[in-house]
C-alpha cells in the first residue's frame, strides 16, 4: 500500500516535468506550445508540493504552502489560456493574463496568514491534525478553518467556470473555422470536450473527499487516485497539444473583421452564384485539400465575407459543408468507375484531407 502511495505521489510531478521540458524546447516561436508547458511546469510543481503534505513532513511543506495554494488556483487558467492561445492572435493574449490575478492575490493572502498571522508552528500543528478530523479550538484556528473551505470553494467555482470555457470556445470555434476552411481536422479544438468530462468527475471525486472526510487509510488512496487521473489527463492534453495546428492568417486576418454583413442582410447575385458553380464543377478546386474560403475568392475575385454569407443563405451550409458536399458528389462518382479504390485512396484522391472528415460528410449526405 506504501508503495502504491509512493507511485500516486511521485508520477504526477515528474511526467509533467520532463512532457512541460520536452514541449518547451520543441516549441520554438509557437505561444501555444509555450503555454502549455508552463501548464505542465505549474501542475508539476503544485503535485511536487503536494507530495510533502501527504507525506506528512510538514516541515518542508509548510514554507511552500502558500505558493502550493496559489499553484492550484493556476491550474484551470494556465489550460484556458493554451485554448485561448489556438483561438486569437498571440498580440490579443496580454488581456487573457488577468486569469492569473486571483492566484496572485491568494498568494498575498496566504503569506501574510500563514507565516505572519498564524505562525509556522501553529500552521504545522494545524495541518497535521487537520487532516485526522481534529476540533480546533482559538480563533487562528477558526481562520485556518474557514480560509480553508473558501479556497476549496474557490477552486470548485474555478471549475465549473473554466468547464463552461471549454466547451463554449471551441464550438465557437469550430463555428469559425467551418467558413473558412474544407478540412478543420487539423484546426478543430473538439477533442478538449473529450477531457473536460474526465476533469469534472475526478475533480468532483477528490474534492468531496478532500473537504469532507479524514485523509488517511483507503480514503487518502482515493484522493490521490484523482488526483493522480486530473495529472494524467493534463499530461495527455499536452502529447495531444504538440499535434494541434493554428490557422495564423485565420486568426489574424479573419476572426477581427469588423465590417462582417450578417446572413439575413446579404443580396444573392444569380450570376455571382453560376460563377461559383462554374468554378467548382469545372476546375474542381474542391479536390485540393488546403482549400480555403479565401483561396475560392481569390480565384473569383470576391469579398470573402460576401461569398461566406451568400453560401449560407443560398445553400444553408457553411463553407466546409459546401465543399464537402461536391467531395461526396465527386467519391460517389469515382467509386462507380473504380470500385476496388481503398478508403485512404478515396481520401487523397477526394481532398478529403482525412479519413474522420471523408466519413462525416458521406454520413451527413445519407442522412440528409
Amino acid at each position: 500500500m506504501e508503495h502504491l502511495k509512493i507511485f500516486l505521489l511521485v508520477t504526477p510531478f515528474i511526467i509533467p516535468f520532463v512532457l512541460g521540458i520536452q514541449i518547451y524546447f520543441n516549441s520554438e516561436k509557437n505561444i501555444s506550445l509555450k503555454i502549455m508547458a508552463f501548464a505542465l511546469f505549474n501542475c508539476a510543481i503544485a503535485y511536487f508540493c503536494s507530495y510533502f503534505y501527504f507525506q506528512n513532513d510538514y516541515v518542508l511543506y509548510a514554507p511552500m504552502h502558500s505558493v502550493h495554494a496559489t499553484l492550484e488556483l493556476w491550474i484551470f487558467p494556465s489550460i484556458y489560456l493554451y485554448i485561448k492561445s489556438i483561438v486569437i492572435p498571440d498580440n490579443k493574449l496580454k488581456k487573457e493574463w488577468k486569469h492569473f490575478l486571483l492566484g496572485g492575490l491568494m498568494f498575498v493572502i496566504a503569506t501574510i496568514l500563514f507565516y505572519f498571522y498564524v505562525g509556522i508552528d501553529d500552521l504545522i500543528f494545524f495541518m497535521k491534525h487537520n487532516k485526522e478530523g481534529y476540533h480546533f479550538i482559538g480563533l487562528k484556528f477558526q481562520i485556518l478553518i474557514i480560509t480553508r473551505y473558501l479556497a476549496l470553494a474557490t477552486i470548485a467555482l474555478q471549475a465549473v467556470f473554466y468547464s463552461i470555457a471549454f466547451v463554449r470556445i471551441p464550438k465557437e470555434y469550430d463555428i469559425r473555422l467551418k467558413n473558412e476552411f474544407s478540412n478543420i481536422d487539423n484546426f478543430s479544438l473538439n477533442w478538449i470536450n473529450r477531457y473536460n468530462l474526465f476533469f469534472g468527475i475526478s475533480g468532483l471525486i477528490g474534492f468531496i473527499s478532500y473537504t469532507f472526510s479524514p485523509i488517511k487509510g483507503l480514503h487518502e488512496l482515493l484522493i490521490l487516485f484523482c488526483l493522480f487521473i486530473f495529472s494524467a489527463f493534463i499530461c495527455t492534453m499536452g502529447v495531444v497539444a504538440q499535434r494541434q495546428k493554428k490557422p495564423l492568417k485565420f486568426a489574424e486576418e479573419i476572426e477581427f473583421d469588423k465590417d462582417l454583413n450578417t446572413v439575413s442582410e446579404v443580396i444573392i447575385d444569380e450570376s455571382l452564384i453560376n460563377k461559383l458553380i462554374d468554378y467548382m464543377e469545372t476546375k474542381k478546386p474542391f479536390l485540393q485539400p488546403d482549400l480555403s474560403l479565401t483561396i475560392v475568392c481569390e480565384d473569383l475575385g470576391i469579398n470573402r465575407t460576401y461569398l461566406s454569407n451568400m453560401i449560407n443563405k443560398k445553400f444553408g451550409v457553411n463553407f466546409n459543408t459546401y465543399i464537402n458536399d461536391y467531395r461526396v458528389r465527386f467519391l460517389i462518382d469515382y467509386i462507380e468507375k473504380n470500385p476496388s479504390t481503398s478508403r485512404e485512396q478515396l481520401v487523397d484522391y477526394c481532398g478529403f484531407g482525412s479519413l474522420r472528415t471523408m466519413t462525416r460528410a458521406m454520413n451527413r449526405v445519407k442522412t440528409k
